[in-house]
């Protein structure tokens, strides 16, 4: 089975998908379909993003976004400026979205057999190795 079918299939089935919200999922799935390995770091467009969650969209919004997929131990987001060739804190560039898409081998998100039934209350999406 491809990866990334594994890994959206385990992400559906989680009981932790009950507390994303849409716009978590929506980053989720532009981050897995611009992945060009699992598990390695790449970029995303700005421009991708604001296709995918609207023409409103900020780099806070993002940074907030990609904590909770941190949370939920799917993916790491991290949001930079770039003024030329070197990058900067903050200013008046598109910012730049690094990200890693974590592999089924680094998820420990719990599971369940049916979609959106249950909320999971516990920290067991940690990851693995992750002091809990």
């Amino acid at each position: 089975m491809n990866e990334r079918v594994a890994l959206l299939t385990l992400v559906c089935r989680s009981r932790w998908f009950l507390s994303m919200s849409t716009e978590e999922l929506k980053l989720y799935l532009l981050l897995l379909v611009s992945a060009v390995r699992i598990g390695e770091e790449g970029q995303i467009a700005w421009e991708v993003l604001k296709r995918g969650l609207g023409e409103s969209l900020t780099a806070e919004k993002i940074e907030r976004l990609g904590e909770a997929l941190g949370r939920h131990g799917l993916a790491r987001v991290r949001v930079t400026y770039q003024s030329g060739a070197g990058r900067r804190e903050r200013g008046d560039a598109a910012p730049v979205v690094d990200f890693t898409v974590f592999g089924l081998e680094r998820l420990t998100g719990p599971r369940s057999g049916s979609f959106r039934c249950g909320r999971e209350k516990d920290e067991s999406w940690k990851l693995k190795g992750e002091k809990q």
